[in-house]
C-alpha cells in the first residue's frame, strides 16, 4: 500500500491566476528530527492575565539600571512589579506608539513628540526650545540621540535635559526622511531613512559646539524603512520591513552592511495589500524563547509571525505563519508590546483592546481563558487519479488535554473549495496512546489537499501526517 508523507508546516493553495501558500494559524514550526521529519507544527502561547493598567498599551520597557519594568497605557506612565501591582508613576499623554531609551540616571519615554525622563523619583518633561518635535530616540555612548524626521541630535553630555542647536547632523546620502533611530553591538548609530541607511560612530574630537555624530563613510545602505517602529533588533540583526526606492516593502534583515531578503512570495502579497501610509504605523517586535527567535509584526489587518530558525535550519519558506485572537473571525492577536521581565521570568504583553497585562504562557493555548482557533494545511497533491485515500494519521502528543480534545480536516479536490468539516477525538486527558486516525475517505479524482482546524485552550503539537493510498 503506498504511502504519502505529508508537510504540514506550509501549505498551498489556488485563487484567481496564482498559486498561493497557505500559512498555518496560531501554530509556530519548531525544528526537531521528530519521527524522521524535520520538525513539528506546536500551537502558539496562549495569554493569560497578569494586571490591570490605567489604559490599553502604547509601548513597554525593561531597565536593567533601575530593575523595573515600565509601560505607558493610556496617558499613565506606569511601573509594573512582580506580582501584577500597577503603580501609576505620572502621566505622558498622547495615542501613539512610544519609544524608550535609558542612560545611566534616567529613563527616556518620547510620546508624539514630546520627551519624558524620569530618575526613579520624578518624571519631568523636557523643555528644551531645541528639541523640536522628536520621533524616535535611542542611548550612545553617554548621550541620548533622536531624530525629528530631518536631523540627528542629541543631548549635552553633562546635561541631559540640554540640547544644543549647533549639535545637529544630518543622513545627507540622499533627501529621504530620516524615519528612526537605532544603536548595534557595534556601539554605532543607524539612521534608518526611507531608502537608506546610514552608520555613524562617537567622534569625542570634534570641534566645541559640533555634534559627536560624524557618519562612517562607505558604509550607506540604499534600502529603508517604512515607519520610525518598522525595526526590530534580534540576534543582534536588525529585521526591517521596508525596501529600496521603486520596489514594493518586505521584510529584510541588515547586519554588518549587507541586507537579506527573510520574507517570501506569500508574505510580500500580504504586504503589499497594504498602502505606505497604512504600513507606516506598523509596529515590529522580537522575541527569544526556548533558543527560537520570533519576530512579530503587527500589521494593520493581521498579525506574522516569522521564525528566525526555522528560516535558518529548513528555509524561509518554513518560517511564517498567522497569528490571531477569536474564532471564526480573523482578527490582529492582541498582545502587543512584549517585554521581558526577569524577575518574574515571563514574557508580559500589553493588550490593544482592553486595559490589562497578559503574560506568554507556555502551558496553554487559551487568550484570557478563551479557546484559540488553530489552522494548518498541507500542499496540494498531484498525480493521484483513480487512487483510493484509505486512511491518514497524524502524530501528536494525547493524553495531556486538560478537556476532551477534537480536531477537525476537510478536503480539497481544487484547491480552493473545502469539503465539509469530519471531527475526531484525538486526545482524552491521562490517554497517552490515543492516535489521530481517519479512514475510508474515497477515490480522488485528480488533486487533493487537507485542512486540519481545532478550537481549544489547549496546546497540541501536529507532525508527520502520513495517508496511505491504493
Amino acid at each position: 500500500m503506498p504511502q504519502i508523507n505529508l508537510s504540514l508546516i506550509k501549505g498551498n493553495r489556488q485563487t484567481n491566476l496564482d498559486y498561493r501558500d497557505n500559512l498555518p494559524v496560531n501554530f509556530t514550526a519548531v525544528a526537531a528530527n521528530i519521527k524522521g521529519d524535520q520538525g513539528y507544527l506546536l500551537t502558539h502561547d496562549g495569554l493569560t492575565e497578569f494586571a490591570q493598567t490605567n489604559g490599553t498599551a502604547r509601548g513597554g520597557v525593561y531597565n536593567e539600571r533601575f530593575n523595573q519594568h515600565y509601560r505607558v497605557s493610556g496617558d499613565t506612565f506606569e511601573s509594573i512589579s512582580t506580582d501584577g501591582t500597577v503603580t501609576a508613576i505620572g502621566v505622558t499623554a498622547g495615542d501613539s506608539i512610544c519609544s524608550f531609551a535609558n542612560s545611566f540616571n534616567t529613563q527616556a519615554i518620547l510620546t508624539d513628540g514630546k520627551l519624558y525622563y524620569w530618575d526613579n523619583a520624578s518624571l519631568i518633561q523636557v523643555t528644551d526650545p531645541e528639541l523640536g518635535i522628536p520621533i524616535d530616540i535611542t542611548w550612545f555612548a553617554g548621550i541620548y540621540v533622536m531624530t525629528d524626521g530631518e536631523f540627528l541630535f542629541h543631548t549635552d553630555i553633562v546635561n541631559e535635559q540640554s540640547i544644543s542647536p549647533l549639535k545637529y547632523s544630518s543622513s545627507e546620502f540622499s533627501s529621504d526622511k530620516i524615519l528612526g533611530v537605532g544603536r548595534n553591538a557595534q556601539n554605532q548609530i543607524l539612521a534608518f531613512n526611507r531608502f537608506s541607511i546610514e552608520w555613524f560612530y562617537f567622534n569625542p574630537n570634534v570641534p566645541v559646539g559640533t555634534s559627536v555624530l560624524q557618519v562612517i563613510q562607505n558604509k550607506t545602505m540604499t534600502i529603508g524603512i517604512v515607519g520610525t517602529h518598522c525595526k526590530a533588533l534580534l540576534d543582534e540583526i536588525f529585521f526591517i520591513l521596508g525596501g529600496r526606492k521603486d520596489e514594493s516593502p518586505s521584510i529584510h534583515a541588515i547586519q554588518g552592511g549587507q541586507s537579506q531578503n527573510v520574507s517570501n512570495r506569500e508574505i510580500d502579497k500580504i504586504i503589499g495589500k497594504y498602502t505606505e501610509s497604512q504600513l507606516s504605523g506598523v509596529f515590529m517586535e522580537a522575541r527569544v524563547v526556548d533558543r527560537d527567535k520570533f519576530i512579530i509584526i503587527h500589521l494593520p489587518d493581521e498579525t506574522l509571525l516569522y521564525n528566525h530558525k526555522i528560516a535558518q535550519e529548513i528555509g524561509v519558506d518554513s518560517a511564517w505563519s498567522y497569528v490571531k485572537s477569536g474564532v471564526d473571525t480573523d482578527e490582529v492577536w492582541r498582545a502587543k508590546f512584549g517585554v521581558f521581565d526577569p524577575r518574574a521570568a515571563k514574557w508580559i504583553y500589553g493588550d490593544i483592546l482592553e486595559n490589562k497585562l497578559a503574560y506568554l504562557d507556555q502551558q496553554s493555548a487559551a487568550q484570557y481563558d478563551d479557546p484559540v482557533e488553530c489552522i494548518c494545511y498541507t500542499p496540494i497533491i498531484s498525480g493521484v487519479e483513480s487512487l483510493s485515500i484509505d486512511q491518514f494519521e497524524i502524530e501528536t502528543i494525547p493524553g495531556y488535554a486538560t478537556i476532551d480534545f477534537t480536531s477537525a480536516f476537510s478536503m480539497s479536490y481544487d484547491g480552493v473549495i473545502y469539503g465539509k468539516e469530519y471531527w475526531n477525538l484525538i486526545s482524552k486527558p491521562n490517554e497517552y496512546n490515543k492516535r489521530y486516525i481517519a479512514r475510508r475517505l474515497g477515490y480522488i479524482r485528480k488533486d487533493f489537499n487537507f485542512k486540519f482546524r481545532f478550537v481549544s485552550p489547549d496546546k497540541m503539537a501536529f507532525s508527520g501526517l502520513k495517508v496511505d493510498v491504493s
